[in-house]
């Protein structure tokens, strides 16, 4: 019986152990791409969405109804990380136009500092349990382009 007892508490550990895995892995990073766009000689940012998982999708961030892909908005929770990327090697930067909501680390290793690295790459982790959740707008501003005004939501 003692036995039985034993195996039977191993058994609950490691199904519990799965089941907060699984529900820990329900966001992955999600990668907005960047591109300048030159027109009739005027230059404006645009935005998108990519990835193989769409984190709106969740049920818990109800969605995509105030977050489209097409416009780069996308979707992430707590300790997620989010990249944009740009195509080719120009700098950017990220501005946030809520004054100080700013969702992302602000100090230590996983700082933010909004600036792409010279690949034309940048990559922030959102903050802990503090953070509010809902949308947060801002804008991505390339060198002498309109900027693109995105939306990031957090559930």
């Amino acid at each position: 019986m003692k036995r039985f007892n034993i195996v039977s508490l191993a058994l609950l550990v490691v199904a519990s152990f799965l089941f907060n895995q699984s529900a820990l892995a329900d966001a992955v990073e999600q990668k907005v791409w960047i591109k300048p766009v030159n027109e009739g000689g005027q230059c404006t940012v645009t935005a998108l969405f990519k990835g193989d998982k769409d984190n709106c999708k969740n049920k818990k961030a109800k969605g995509r109804d105030d977050c489209a892909k097409d416009e780069g908005c996308v979707c992430s929770r707590k300790e997620k990380h989010i990249a944009w990327q740009m195509d080719g090697s120009q700098s950017f930067k990220v501005v946030f136009d809520q004054g100080d909501k700013n969702p992302f680390v602000k100090d230590g290793s996983h700082e933010c500092n909004f600036k792409s690295n010279k690949k034309g790459k940048l990559r922030c982790r959102v903050k802990g349990k503090d953070t509010p959740k809902g949308m947060y707008r801002y804008s991505v501003e390339v060198p002498n382009c309109e900027s693109a005004k995105l939306q990031l939501k957090l559930y």
